[in-house]
């Protein structure tokens, strides 16, 4: 069984979380600990030093992002629940969290328990959750995302993209080596998660790195010529912000 601690400043929340775990997730979990701010939850980790955590996104004083910065070692799986779907969100997806929104589900509950069962056995590691904390700064770029695959999770270097485009219901990650990834995530969040590290949507189903630019060819929405030879299409109403964006390079 997995040792677990609920960490939520919610009391709605912890107590819902509370119920469903005990009576549909019996059988894989045990609760160690219910913590009702950042503070207890550090504390009942270091004691409890556990398997599973569930960790609310906004707290007030120690948010789930600034607890986990505080911990030297983390060698226990993470299921962030937040009731805010936004950027934290994507960045979430992007480095292979699992997250919960409130109101919390529970098929995708006992999906995240399956989860983290499957992996009790295997060799935890930070780097995850350390590249995922890069991520969510807003201060600092991101160097590398990763993202799945259909073999798996893929870190790419931030770098080496040139273009991202949207195919059906897939996304193609085209890089300076002329390698295409395809991933099942979605062109917006591909845009979400890269805007401040140099990349803009300039149209519907394309976004690019704004490094890897050769030059813009005039018309009513123009074209760019990327590194790789590949000649996109400019939505005129992306053309005024792409220029300008160009020009601060």
């Amino acid at each position: 069984m997995l040792k677990t601690i609920i960490i939520d400043d919610e009391p709605a929340a912890r107590e819902k979380l509370v119920f469903l775990l005990e009576n549909y997730c019996a059988n894989e979990i045990r609760i160690s600990a219910v913590c009702k701010s950042g503070e207890e939850g550090l504390k009942a980790i270091s004691e409890i030093q556990p398997d599973l955590i569930f960790l609310d996104v906004e707290m007030p004083f120690i948010t789930g992002f600034d607890l986990l910065r505080q911990l030297t070692d983390i060698n226990f799986d993470i299921v962030f629940t937040t009731a805010h779907d936004h950027y934290a969100i994507k960045a979430i997806k992007f480095s292979a969290l699992d997250y919960l929104l409130k109101p919390i589900d529970l098929e995708q509950l006992k999906d995240a328990v399956k989860k983290a069962v499957a992996k009790k056995s295997e060799d935890k590691s930070d780097t995850r959750y350390r590249h995922f904390i890069g991520n969510t700064e807003g201060k600092e770029k991101l160097t590398s995302i990763s993202v799945p695959t259909a073999n798996g999770y893929l870190m790419i270097k931030i770098n080496e993209i040139v273009w991202c485009g949207a195919v059906n219901y897939f996304c193609v990650i085209n890089l300076a080596n002329k390698q295409e990834i395809v991933t099942t995530r979605t062109l917006k969040e591909l845009d979400e998660l890269l805007y401040d590290s140099g990349f803009l949507r300039i149209h519907r189903s394309h976004t690019i790195n704004l490094s890897h630019i050769v030059r813009y060819i005039k018309g009513s929405g123009g074209q760019v010529e990327m590194t790789t030879g590949a000649h996109l299409d400019v939505a005129r109403r992306s053309k005024e912000e792409l220029i300008n964006r160009m020009q601060a390079i």
